[in-house]
C-alpha cells in the first residue's frame, strides 16, 4: 500500500511539471520557431482553387521599363483608374501611398482625385507613419484623395520573429482601431453583407502594439492559396495601353500594387519556397479571397489550448503508468506524432490552429521524467531486497562477479542474478529433500505399519503396537501430504492442458467412494451448467483438490448423510460446489481453514487425524491454476466449500 500510494505521488508530481512546463512553453513560445516550421508545412500540404474574378495589375519590371522610374506621375494612376471606371469592374483597391502632394504636379493631384470621384468603388491605403522615437502615427491619403474614396483601409503587414508573414490584424490604427484591413475595407465596397461577417465588436486596450501606440484587433492568419503568382495578374502599362481589354476586367476586384522587386514592397511567406517572396499586394488578394470565401485561419484560445495540452499530457501520464517502458515508448512518440497530424489536419480541414509545441514538449518529457522515477523505485526497491537479504543470509549477496561494471544498475543486477541462482540452487536442494521424504522415509514407515499391522493381531500382541502404528501413520500421512504440496507450489501451467471438470469430479467421487461407503454416505454429483466445463489445468492436481474437499466432507459429516457436488459456469468461471450435512464451523474459526496445520477441534465434531495440510493444498493447487475456494457454512448446517476456476472459452467465440 505504501509502494502503491509513493507510486502515485510522483506520478502526480511527474505530471504537474509537465503541465506547468507545456503551459510556460505556450506562454513565452519557447518553440515558436517549430510551431512555424508545421504550420507553414501544413499550409504548403493545402491548395484552393483561385477565382477568376480576383485580378492583380501588377506595377512590374515591365512596367517600370516602358514607363519609367518610380513613381510616375499622378495624371498617369488618374488614367489607369478611368480604364478601369470604363471596363466597369466591381471595386478596386490601390496599394499605392498617397499621403503626401505633388509639389511639382499638382494638376496631376486634381486629376487623380478626378478620377477616384468618377469611380466610386475605390480604396486607398491607411500607412503607419513615424510620429516620433517608438511612436507611430496615420499616415492617411491626402485630403481630395480620402474624399473621393469609397473607403480607406490599414496596410500593415504582421511579421512573426522570423520576419515571415503569417497573419493580419483585420482593423488597425493610432488612438484606436478604426481603419479595416485594405482586403476587408474593398469587401466592405463590393458585398458589404460578405463583409459584416468582420465588423469590429469594440476597442481593446491589449490591443495596443507594445511601444507604438498603433492599435490592433482581429487577429487572424492567412490562408495562402499557393505560391506567388497564384493569382491572375496582368501587367500595369497593358491595361493603360489596351492590351487586356475592357471585357477581360469587367466585373473583376482589382487590386493595384508592385511587384517588382526593386520597390521593395515584397515579403517573404510560407509558401514562398527558393527564395520567392510574395508582393505584398497578392498578399491582399490572398486577404480577400479568404474574407469572401470564409476561408480564414483562427488560433485557439489560451485557454482551449491549454485545456488541450493538459487533457493530452494527464492521458498520456495515465498511460505510462500503466504499460511496460517499451509500451510507454511507443505510446509517447504515438501521442507525438498524433499532435503533429491532428494539428495539420485540424488546419486544413477545421481552419483552426493549434500550436503543437506544448504536447510536443510535454510528450517528449514524460517518458525520460517517468522512466527516470520509475529506475529510480526499481533502484531503491532491489536495494532495500538486497540489505533484507544480507541481513537473513549475510553470504546470500557476496557472490558477484569480481569485474565491477561502471553502471551501478548493471552491478545491482549482477547481485541480483548472483541470489537468485543461491535461491535455485536452495530450491533444487528442497526438491531434493522433497524426493527423499517421497521416496528414503517412506518405505520404513510403510514397512512400519505392516510389520505392526501384523504383530497387533497375534493372540498376546503388545497393545502398545497400536500407538506405534498409529504415530507411524500419522508421519506418512505428513511426508504425503508435504510432498503434494510442493507439487503443487512447482506446477509449470505452461503444461496444463484441457480438463472436463464434470468428468474429474466424478472420478474424484469414485476414488473416494470406499470412504464414502464405510459411513453408508451418498456422494451426489451433478453439472446443472449450460456450456462445457473445461478448464486448463493439470489432472492429477486438480482431482487430488476435489478428493480432499471430498474426503473432508465425509470425515466430519454424520453416517448415512450426503455430500453433493454441484457444477455450474458463467462466461468465464467453472464453479463447483461440495456440500455436506456435518456439524459446521464457526464464523470465528473461518479464517483459520486455509493455512498450515490449520485444524480445528470443537468438541461437537468427530475427532478426525490428519496434519491440517490438505485445505493449503486445494488452496495452492486452485491459486496455481488462476482460481479461487471459498467456503461458506452454518453450525449445525454443514458446509459448503466453492471452488473457481477460469473457463476455456470454444474457439471461435
Amino acid at each position: 500500500m505504501l509502494l502503491h500510494r509513493r507510486t502515485l505521488t510522483e506520478w502526480m508530481l511527474v505530471t504537474v511539471v509537465l503541465v506547468a512546463v507545456a503551459g510556460l512553453t505556450a506562454w513565452q513560445g519557447w518553440l515558436w520557431r517549430a510551431d512555424h516550421l508545421l504550420y507553414d508545412i501544413g499550409l504548403s500540404i493545402g491548395s484552393r482553387q483561385v477565382p477568376a474574378d480576383i485580378v492583380i495589375v501588377a506595377i512590374d519590371e515591365e512596367s517600370l521599363a516602358r514607363m519609367g522610374r518610380w513613381p510616375w506621375r499622378r495624371a498617369i494612376h488618374a488614367m489607369l483608374l478611368d480604364k478601369l471606371t470604363q471596363a466597369e469592374v466591381a471595386a478596386v483597391g490601390m496599394d499605392i501611398i498617397l499621403s503626401e502632394a505633388d509639389a511639382e504636379d499638382a494638376r496631376g493631384d486634381r486629376l487623380l482625385a478626378d478620377a477616384i470621384r468618377r469611380n466610386g468603388r475605390l480604396v486607398l491605403p491607411v500607412v503607419q507613419r513615424p510620429l516620433g522615437p517608438g511612436l507611430l502615427t496615420e499616415g492617411r491619403p491626402i485630403k481630395p484623395f480620402a474624399k473621393a474614396a469609397a473607403g480607406l483601409g490599414h496596410i500593415e503587414m504582421q511579421l512573426d520573429a522570423d520576419g515571415i508573414a503569417r497573419s493580419i490584424y483585420l482593423w488597425g490604427g493610432a488612438g484606436k482601431a478604426s481603419y479595416p484591413q485594405l482586403a476587408l475595407a474593398l469587401l466592405q465596397v463590393a458585398d458589404p453583407g460578405a463583409a459584416a461577417r468582420y465588423a469590429r465588436a469594440s476597442p481593446r486596450a491589449d490591443d495596443v502594439a507594445p511601444g507604438t501606440g498603433w492599435n490592433r484587433d482581429g487577429w487572424l492568419h492567412i490562408r495562402f492559396a499557393g505560391p506567388p503568382g497564384t493569382y491572375n495578374t496582368v501587367s500595369y502599362v497593358d491595361v493603360l495601353s489596351g492590351a487586356i481589354g475592357a471585357e477581360q476586367l469587367r466585373g473583376k476586384l482589382i487590386l493595384v500594387g508592385a511587384t517588382a522587386a526593386g520597390l521593395g514592397d515584397i515579403y517573404p511567406t510560407p509558401m514562398s519556397g527558393l527564395g520567392r517572396s510574395m508582393a505584398g499586394v497578392e498578399i491582399h488578394a490572398t486577404v480577400l479571397d479568404a474574407l469572401r470565401t470564409g476561408a480564414i485561419i483562427e488560433s485557439l484560445s489560451a485557454g482551449g489550448m491549454m485545456a488541450i495540452t493538459v487533457v493530452t499530457i494527464v492521458a498520456l501520464m495515465f498511460g505510462l503508468l500503466h504499460l511496460s517502458p517499451r509500451d510507454g515508448l511507443l505510446l509517447s512518440a504515438a501521442v507525438g506524432l498524433a499532435a503533429i497530424i491532428g494539428v495539420i489536419l485540424l488546419l486544413l480541414w477545421g481552419r483552426l490552429w493549434l500550436p503543437p509545441s506544448p504536447i510536443l514538449i510535454g510528450a517528449t518529457l514524460a517518458y525520460p521524467l517517468w522512466s527516470w522515477r520509475r529506475l529510480e523505485a526499481a533502484q531503491r526497491f532491489i536495494d532495500a531486497e538486497l540489505r533484507q537479504l544480507h541481513d537473513i543470509e549475510p553470504g546470500a549477496t557476496d557472490n558477484v562477479p569480481a569485474e565491477r561494471s561502471i553502471d551501478p544498475v548493471e552491478n545491482r543486477i549482477a547481485i541480483v542474478r548472483a541470489a537468485a541462482e543461491r535461491q535455485r540452487a536452495i530450491q533444487k536442494a528442497r526438491e531434493d529433500t522433497m524426493r527423499f521424504i517421497s521416496h528414503d522415509i517412506r518405505s520404513p514407515l510403510a514397512s512400519i505399519i505392516t510389520l505392526v499391522e501384523a504383530g497387533g493381531g497375534r493372540p498376546g500382541g503388545d497393545p502398545r503396537l497400536h500407538q506405534v502404528g498409529r504415530y507411524a501413520q500419522n508421519a506418512l500421512d505428513l511426508a504425503d501430504d508435504f510432498f503434494r504440496l510442493a507439487k503443487a507450489e512447482a506446477v509449470d501451467p505452461r503444461n496444463f492442458c484441457e480438463i472436463d471438470l464434470s468428468s474429474l469430479a466424478q472420478e474424484a467421487a469414485d476414488e473416494i467412494w470406499p470412504l464414502a461407503e464405510r459411513k453408508h454416505i451418498l456422494i451426489l454429483v451433478r453439472d446443472v451448467g449450460s456450456q462445457d466445463s473445461i478448464v486448463l489445468g493439470d489432472q492429477s492436481l486438480l482431482r487430488r483438490a476435489l478428493t480432499n474437499l471430498l474426503g473432508n466432507a465425509i470425515k466430519y459429516s454424520p453416517d448415512s448423510t450426503t455430500v453433493r457436488v454441484t457444477l455450474h459456469d458463467d462466461a468465464d468461471w467453472v464453479e463447483i460446489d461440495v456440500a455436506d450435512e456435518g456439524c459446521g464451523i464457526t464464523a470465528e474459526h473461518l479464517g483459520k481453514l486455509f493455512t498450515r496445520y490449520g485444524r480445528i477441534a470443537r468438541p461437537d465434531q468427530p475427532d478426525q487425524s490428519g496434519v491440517g495440510l490438505g485445505l493449503l493444498i486445494v488452496k495452492t493447487i486452485v491459486e496455481r491454476h488462476g482460481g479461487t475456494v471459498s467456503v461458506t457454512s452454518s453450525v449445525g448446517a454443514g458446509s459448503t466449500f466453492t471452488v473457481r476456476l477460469p473457463r476455456v472459452r470454444p474457439a471461435g467465440v
